[in-house]
């Protein structure tokens, strides 16, 4: 089968996107909107790959006419995939993250056309500012030229590198920059991840029950701070939690929910509510929940919360 494939793409030579790492899921959703869009060809190929297997698209690298490589996460083995780097023609184009500093020295080491992406405004494609409303308001930089673009009710640092991996991607396609920011008006996120979904009684939920990792849990935290429409922020966690997000929810929420036990935490404050089981929480929060709250969703590897935002969300 792989040989028919093969022998079909070396006819067609096929434009080959390569995502590298464990983490790829959002940014091949963002690129594949593209595709919906029609700003890219249905045929390209997009292959999501760790990086221990790179060598199973060299063969697609080398013969395709267009071919990219795109970077968002740290390498583990840096002389390893440097070489492997070095084996490609110099027609392809490598996509890198400024923020991960080894990722920078490849510039200078490959014989490759390469853009990188970030925070920074010394990547060629940054986030030069970032609004939090219902959604995210940001504005990219390129070459001296500054583009707006709207993410409806998606949230994140993930969301955002992820769009600007696709941005250079485009970029090196030759799509215009407007037409890139027009595409993604909307774009619908991951469910479970930094999403904002409406809840009942005139509710949000800001829905990151599928992040699990404290990182992930404090961003989420930090966003719900900067949003300032919400009338009451809500915060729903287990106890398996460290202390010290229980800690920052309480500075930045007006309500915790906390599912497990209660002598999980030592710091206790009124505010803070506990419950056993995922049906005893929903009945509470189903009485409670007014227009305009905002319940962030944290995630947990021992309970399945995102059964709570099914249960608490609004129903068409």
């Amino acid at each position: 089968m792989e040989k028919i494939q093969k022998m079909k793409f070396l006819i067609k030579k096929t434009p080959t996107i390569v995502l590298v790492g464990e983490n790829t899921k959002i940014l091949r959703k963002f690129i594949e909107h593209l595709i919906s869009k029609k700003l890219l060809p249905t045929h390209i190929m997009i292959f999501e790959t760790p990086e221990e297997k790179i060598e199973n698209v060299k063969f697609y690298l080398k013969k395709t006419d267009f071919g990219v490589i795109i970077l968002k996460d740290e390498i583990k083995d840096f002389e390893k995939f440097l070489n492997f780097l070095r084996e490609l023609p110099p027609k392809t184009y490598l996509v890198f993250n400024f923020e991960e500093k080894r990722l920078r020295r490849l510039k200078d080491l490959v014989n490759l056309h390469s853009l990188s992406f970030g925070l920074s405004d010394e990547a060629d494609v940054f986030l030069s500012n970032l609004k939090f409303n219902f959604g995210m308001n940001l504005k990219i930089s390129f070459g001296g030229s500054i583009i707006p673009f709207w993410l409806e009710r998606i949230f994140g640092k993930e969301y955002i590198l992820s769009l600007l991996a696709t941005i250079c991607f485009g970029i090196l396609y030759g799509i215009n920059l407007i037409e890139i920011s027009k595409a993604f008006k909307d774009f619908e996120g991951i469910p479970g991840k930094k999403r904002m979904i409406e809840g009942i009684s005139g509710s949000f939920i800001l829905d990151d029950s599928k992040a699990f990792g404290e990182k992930e849990q404090k961003e989420s935290l930090e966003i719900l701070n900067e949003i300032q429409w919400a009338k009451r922020k809500i915060c729903v966690l287990d106890d398996c939690s460290r202390e010290e997000i229980l800690e920052k929810a309480l500075k930045i929420c007006d309500l915790v929910f906390v599912f497990g036990k209660k002598e999980s935490f030592q710091k206790m404050e009124k505010k803070v509510y506990f419950f056993e089981s995922i049906k005893e929480g929903v009945e509470e929060l189903k009485k409670i929940l007014k227009e305009n709250d905002l319940l962030l969703v944290l995630g947990s590897e021992k309970k399945e919360l995102g059964d709570l935002v099914d249960e608490i969300r609004k129903i068409w």
